[in-house]
Parts: C-alpha cells; sequence; structure tokens
C-alpha cells in the first residue's frame, strides 16, 4: 500500500478539531444574531448578518483548503448555489469551484508513473507540470501522447481515499451533534448518500464509462459535446481523455467578448438535462461551473466529470409525468399522490401532509407560469417559504434520486442567473416531461 494512502491518529484528531471548531464557531455565531434580531431588534441587522456571512464563508473556505476531501468537495457545491444561499457564502466559496491549490507536480508524476506501470516518458510526448484545473479530489494536467494527440490528464491525490473515509467519520459525529440541538433538522441521510456514491467517484475507470454512456444521448446533438476516453491508459486512478478547449461557463465576460447568446447557451443547458434526466433515465449529477465549458463556434456546450452520475428507477418518468400533469391541471391530490409514488414519505405517514406541500407548490407554480422566465426574486421568496412549510410538514425521506435532480436543477438555476437568462424554462422542460421532446 502507499504510505501517503493512510492519515495517522494525529492527522484524523487535526482534521475533527478542525472540522468541529470552525463549523462549531458558526453554529453559535448563527444562534447569537438570531437571539440579536428576534429580542433587540437593531437597525443594522443586515449589515451584521452581511458581515457574519462572510467571516463565516472565510472561515470554511479557509478550512476546506487546508482538509481537501470531502469537506472540499461539499463546499464546492455550497459556492454554486446562488439561489440559495447569501450572496457572501458563494462569492467566497465559488472560489474552490477550479482554482484549489494544487499538489505538487512530483506527487503527481508518481501517482501516474504508478498507476500506468512505466515513466512519464514512455507514454507522453509531454506533460505540463502546472494543471490547469485543481479540485477536491484530483487535479488536470495538459499532455501530448506519444502519436500526438492532445489530451487532458486527471489524477486523483494518493491519500483521497483516506480523506474520505476520515471526513465522512467527522461528519457523522457533527450531525449527529446538531440533530440533538435541532431536532428537526436530519442531516444523517445526505451523510448516507455521500457515503454511498463517494466510492463510485473514486473510482475513475467508472467515470470513463459513465463518459461514454452521455456522450452517446448527443450523438444528434452537436451543440452538446464529451472528451473521449483513452482507455489503453485509464485506470482507477488515472483519467487520460480528450482535450476539449472552451470557456467557463460563467465567465460571461469572456463569453460577450466572443459573442456568445448567452440564452442559447442556457437553453442548450437545459435541454442538455432534459435529455438525460427525462428520456434517458441517467444523467450527470455535478453540474457546477467548473465541471462546464462554452465554445463559441456554435456555441458548443462541453460537459467534463461523470464522476457523479446517476441511474433513475424504472418507472421514475411515468411519476415524472404524473407530477407534471398533476401541475398542469392544477390538482393537489393528484400532485400529492405523485410524490408518494416517487418515493416521498412523511413523518408520521400521513399522505395529508404531502397534500399540503402539493397545494403549496402549486400555489408557486401558478405565479411562476404567469412569468415569461424565471425571475430570481421568486425563487428568493421560495427559498424564504420552504423551511418553514417543512418544518410544519416535515418530511423525513426524500429518495436520493430526487436529492441528486434537486441538486442539479439549484446548480442550473444559479447558472440561469448568472448568465441573466430569459429562456422559458416551462416550455422548454415540459414536452421532455411529457415525451413529446
Amino acid at each position: 500500500m502507499n504510505p501517503s494512502a493512510t492519515l495517522s491518529a494525529g492527522e484524523r484528531i487535526y482534521r475533527a478539531r478542525r472540522v468541529g471548531t470552525t463549523f462549531g464557531r458558526i453554529y453559535l455565531g448563527i444562534k447569537a444574531n438570531q437571539f440579536i434580531a428576534r429580542r433587540l431588534h437593531p437597525p443594522d441587522m443586515r449589515e451584521r448578518w452581511s458581515r457574519f456571512n462572510r467571516t463565516s464563508a472565510e472561515s470554511i473556505y479557509d478550512a476546506a483548503v487546508d482538509l481537501r476531501g470531502l469537506i472540499l468537495k461539499g463546499c464546492q457545491f455550497l459556492g454554486s448555489r446562488a439561489d440559495v444561499l447569501p450572496r457572501e457564502y458563494v462569492e467566497v466559496l465559488s472560489r474552490l469551484q477550479d482554482r484549489v491549490p494544487p499538489k505538487p507536480f512530483s506527487v503527481v508524476k508518481g501517482v501516474v508513473e504508478r498507476d500506468l506501470g512505466r515513466p512519464l516518458g514512455a507514454v507522453f510526448r509531454q506533460f505540463s507540470a502546472k494543471p490547469i484545473a485543481s479540485a477536491s479530489l484530483a487535479q488536470v494536467h495538459e499532455a501530448e501522447l506519444l502519436d500526438g494527440q492532445r489530451v487532458a490528464v486527471k489524477v486523483q491525490y494518493p491519500e483521497i481515499d483516506a480523506l474520505v473515509r476520515s471526513d465522512l467519520a467527522n461528519l457523522r459525529v457533527l450531525f449527529r451533534a446538531v440533530g440533538v440541538f435541532e431536532r428537526e433538522l436530519d442531516l444523517m441521510p445526505l451523510l448516507d448518500e455521500l457515503g454511498a456514491y463517494l466510492p463510485r467517484e473514486l473510482d475513475f475507470a467508472n467515470e470513463g464509462r459513465n463518459a461514454e454512456t452521455v456522450a452517446s444521448f448527443f450523438v444528434d446533438r452537436p451543440e452538446v459535446v464529451v472528451p473521449k476516453i483513452h482507455w489503453e491508459w485509464t485506470t482507477r486512478r488515472v483519467l487520460v481523455m480528450e482535450f476539449m478547449p472552451g470557456i467557463k461557463i460563467t465567465d460571461v465576460g469572456a463569453l460577450r467578448a466572443a459573442r456568445v447568446d448567452l440564452n442559447r447557451v442556457t437553453q442548450i443547458l437545459i435541454e442538455a438535462f432534459c435529455r438525460q434526466i427525462l428520456i434517458h433515465g441517467f444523467f450527470h449529477a455535478d453540474p457546477h461551473p467548473g465541471n462546464l465549458l462554452v465554445q463559441p463556434e456554435g456555441p458548443r456546450l462541453v460537459l467534463l466529470d461523470f464522476g457523479l452520475s446517476k441511474d433513475l428507477p424504472p418507472r421514475f418518468r411515468e411519476g415524472i409525468v404524473a407530477l407534471a400533469l398533476a401541475v398542469i391541471r392544477d390538482d393537489a391530490d393528484g400532485l400529492g399522490r405523485a410524490l408518494v409514488d416517487l418515493g416521498f414519505e412523511t413523518k408520521n405517514g400521513d399522505r395529508e401532509s404531502l397534500r399540503e406541500i402539493a397545494r403549496f407548490f402549486l400555489d408557486f407554480a401558478r405565479r411562476f407560469r404567469a412569468q415569461p422566465y424565471a425571475d430570481p426574486r421568486m425563487f428568493d421568496e421560495l427559498n424564504d417559504e420552504i423551511p418553514e412549510m417543512i418544518r410544519s410538514n416535515p418530511i423525513v425521506r426524500v429518495p436520493n434520486h430526487i436529492v441528486l435532480i434537486g441538486r442539479v436543477l439549484g446548480l442550473l438555476s444559479g447558472l440561469g442567473r448568472t448568465l441573466d437568462s430569459h429562456v422559458d424554462l416551462l416550455r422548454t422542460i415540459l414536452p421532455y416531461a411529457l415525451g413529446r421532446a
């Protein structure tokens, strides 16, 4: 076993203490500010929250960069949620998407040579020492194969398996402690889901197969492309793929300078995920900005990083069609039944609770349909109202595939806001949901 692949007792203790103190301070700060707002009503409360949010986000950023592993992965997700989190968190944590401090080249070279069983020069004519991207689990280097093909080489950090195991154990303790004080907040299902999918995300051969599966969905849609996998040089910890240049999807200035139609990019993006989820039942479940590039010619959307991909249950499409029809018909009972059929459960097993939630979402859908595009203010209002609704009618089990779809929708919503899109979401999604696309 590689000696760097295990953590010492001291390292495990340090990580546990770092996680606990960082999130403990933030939790206590939230409670203190809530008390001040509720009891004292200071006129500068908005500014107080803004300062607190930015300071908290910076402390989370520092901890994520320091600890990497699962902590960094989770913070990358949070940094893409412009439609949910306060602005200060998004501004700070979004820096994690593809600007994680890289590992030294000597570490990368060691992983590649060990996994491929030969010196670097026996496979690559050139291999850039400086990575083009570094993330929570791996970093990517540009290279050239001996036959001259330009490739991107994704290399997993050697200690990441041990880091993930340590982080899962630390978060399990932390989430249980949160559950003692916040009894309506059950975070353990989320942690269980992380523990289930992360091993698959750490297998780069699995990621390569996922990439080829999604690429097959778009053989007739040249506006969506996926890099080709070079299987002869791909292993569990090294992924060699076609190099595809492009502009990061959130670099609005560069996209506009290249005369790219931002509405067209958003349309392609939404349709790409409609096709994956609603037609093929298999989808890229981690479309954060670092995994999406735009090539100005066309434009074309480049999908990267398929480590987190998801198969949907066989009857999922029927459930979504029933849900869509209930929304169209303004049928709260039908929507409640559709939620049950999709696997939602309430604490006491009472379907009436789901029907009440259904009526809440139908009211939002009526307002949504009245808009020509997704008004960010409507989503801000929805995000204010959802927590109170869930506390009064607590859902205790949301199917894991619905959690991941919700995550994708949140990421796409945030990207739509960044691109200032006026795409008609309802008109785009409904034909796919009803099988008419």
